[in-house]
């Protein structure tokens, strides 16, 4: 995207894996518009395309609360799945972060958050306790 009004990346430091998400909002925060792109498993994929066609065209204040609702209902997901769609969350509580920096005199191209579990070593517990993923 050229020129977003800001820019976010959700990091799982242990395995590598990122999102970022870029978004372009009008002068009432309103998402003009917004995209993502990742280096991660299909689960962020999901999470990603799935969140950013719900908060395209709204508001900050819902967007904000949309992520908490999201967040809510991973915590009923499995945990590698869970982990992997948190990666869109942090990405989009980065960029929100770099607005209020760029907001507050900023000129960093992007902020970026660890995510605070990783998906790495989930699938060697699903093996040992025989459930599928």
């Amino acid at each position: 995207m050229d020129n977003p009004t800001c820019s976010g990346m959700g990091v799982d430091t242990k395995t590598g894996e990122f999102a970022l998400m870029h978004l372009l909002l009008d002068d009432e925060n309103v998402i003009k518009d917004i995209k993502f792109g990742c280096n991660a498993c299909q689960d962020t994929v999901i999470a990603g395309s799935l969140f950013t066609e719900m908060i395209k065209g709204m508001n900050l204040i819902y967007a904000k609360d949309a992520s908490h609702r999201l967040e809510a209902k991973l915590s009923e997901a499995p945990p590698k799945q869970k982990a992997c769609s948190m990666m869109i969350l942090k990405a989009f509580e980065a960029s929100l972060l770099h607005k209020k920096s760029k907001e507050n005199g900023g000129d960093e191209d992007m902020c970026s958050l660890e995510l605070g579990d990783s998906c790495e070593g989930f699938e060697n517990q699903i093996e040992s306790s025989g459930e599928i993923e």
